[in-house]
């Protein structure tokens, strides 16, 4: 089970990938990231973004100095629920609804908890 996110740029609409995050991932300014994104706003590696055992995405900041903002808050680490918006320099990353099983909706509108 992989659940796709959909990256946009608002100002420029052409712009559009979608990742299957199947395993961590890597996100930022670098060709050494596993998705690039290009905004001189972006850390070279800028955030990683993982499938849980429980079924969530996680996203973790892995670069402070640079805003990573889940909801318009700043975010260190967190699980991007169906409804959210992650935003990364002018990049907006969200859950695709329509790529979602059953369960995998039920699992996204659940609290995530870590366990350490």
């Amino acid at each position: 089970m992989a659940l796709v996110i959909v990256i946009t740029r608002p100002d420029k609409p052409e712009v559009q990938k979608v990742i299957s995050v199947d395993r961590k991932l890597v996100l930022g300014n670098s060709v050494y990231c596993d998705v690039v994104l290009e905004d001189k706003a972006i850390a070279s590696m800028q955030c990683q973004v993982h499938p849980a055992i429980t079924g969530h995405v996680v996203i973790t900041n892995l670069d402070t100095k640079k805003e990573v903002l889940l909801n318009q808050s700043r975010l260190k680490k967190a699980a991007l629920g169906v409804d959210d918006v992650l935003k990364i320099g002018a990049f907006l990353l969200r859950i695709d609804p329509t790529q979602l099983t059953p369960e995998e909706l039920v699992i996204l509108n659940t609290e995530y908890e870590e366990f350490v």
